[in-house]
């Protein structure tokens, strides 16, 4: 499944960047994440804040007694994150971990 990773600096402040995954699951809010990238000494760590759901259903929203339920699709998935510093914080992680 592919969730889109949102990093969020400070409540209220805009966005620091995002980024796509594949994943076998949503994290959860308080899951704690990890990214390690090639070239880079070290990793960034994140904590979950908030998950938003974008559905799609192909029918109004009438109900329909004996009718084959249509399932709808997912759009996407945003996982809001919160920068965290950890024992093995990139040098680029850092200045934005000890915002948070």
């Amino acid at each position: 499944m592919r969730i889109d990773l949102v990093f969020m600096p400070g409540e209220g402040e805009q966005r620091e960047r995002a980024m796509a995954f594949e994943m076998p699951g949503v994290p959860q809010v308080g899951d704690q994440v990890t990214i390690a990238r090639p070239g880079q000494a070290g990793t960034a760590g994140f904590v979950v804040r908030r998950v938003r759901w974008a559905l799609r259903h192909p029918e109004p929203a009438s109900a329909q007694c004996g009718a084959a339920p249509v399932a709808g699709t997912t759009d996407s998935v945003v996982v809001e994150c919160d920068f965290v510093p950890g024992p093995y914080s990139a040098e680029e992680h850092q200045p934005a971990a000890s915002k948070a």
